[in-house]
């Protein structure tokens, strides 16, 4: 069987850096390797290979869902969305993530949910961009009063 791409990754480098990371799960951007990358889009991963919620732990359970709502809020405090969405779709690659994608003020309709990274107005950037808006998440996840454990 192929190595699971999730796994392979959390043994290398992600652009940006880690945005957050402990024993049981990890946050990166998502980085666009053949163009400008949509700033505001995050993926949450279990550390363990498991490929639903359905056989998480309960410590694991928690910490996704505490990583998540974290995220959420400093997608509202240092990147100024208005709304932001939470995907799980599970059937491409088996390994639990979480898509999280911010919605900036302005995006017209037509491009809310899975959409807003294709609103010719959002902020997009490379790797610097990318590499800033990361320490910006980290340092709002720094001073967040939710704990993860």
């Amino acid at each position: 069987m192929e190595e699971c791409p999730i796994c392979a990754k959390h043994k290398g480098q992600v652009p940006g850096g880690l945005i957050y990371e402990d024993e049981l799960v990890s946050a990166h951007h998502v980085y666009n390797q053949s163009g400008e990358t949509f700033l505001g889009y995050v993926r949450t991963e279990t550390k363990r290979h498991v490929p639903s919620f359905a056989e998480l732990t309960l410590a694991e359970a928690q910490a996704v869902g505490l990583l998540t709502t974290r995220l959420s809020r400093a997608f509202f405090q240092c990147a100024s969305a208005d709304h932001v969405y939470v995907f799980f779709y599970g059937d491409h690659v088996p390994h639990l993530h979480l898509h999280i994608f911010a919605r900036y003020p302005g995006t017209p309709e037509e491009y809310w949910r899975n959409r807003v990274d294709e609103w010719p107005g959002s902020p997009k950037g490379g790797a610097n961009e990318v590499t800033a808006f990361c320490e910006r998440l980290r340092a709002s996840l720094a001073n967040s009063m939710i704990s993860i454990h």
